[in-house]
């Protein structure tokens, strides 16, 4: 007979504690499924931008303008970014065995984290 587990279950994901190469897992899944849903819109702008120059200057204004389509464009450009680099470091590690190992996991988990930030910022000065 199987015995029962009694341990607690804890299915609370703001007080679980993940360890960054986790977080990373996560969040590389997450920008994949904000890059994949924003993909359309950004194609239909590009497409709109490239019918005429009337229609590239209205949507250049309206961006210039508008400080919500700043920001989706920053969010949009950020998650791109993340998912890129997080990308590169699991097709090196899958190509080339390069973070395999639990620290070296972790050190290039927290290099992506960095670089993405040093993005983030530039994108700010860039943007805005």
């Amino acid at each position: 007979m199987i015995e029962k587990d009694n341990r607690p279950v804890n299915l609370n994901l703001l007080t679980i504690s993940l360890p960054v190469i986790g977080m990373s897992s996560i969040l590389h899944r997450i920008s994949g499924l904000a890059v994949f849903f924003s993909f359309p819109m950004v194609v239909w702008l590009f497409s709109i931008s490239l019918k005429s120059e009337e229609s590239f200057m209205f949507l250049s204004s309206l961006y210039q303008e508008s400080v919500l389509l700043k920001l989706i464009g920053y969010l949009v450009l950020l998650g791109f970014t993340y998912h890129l680099l997080a990308g590169f470091k699991k097709l090196m590690s899958d190509a080339f065995g390069v973070g395999e190992t639990l620290e070296s996991g972790r050190v290039l988990s927290w290099l992506v984290f960095g670089i993405t930030f040093i993005f983030a910022v530039l994108f700010i000065f860039i943007i805005f």
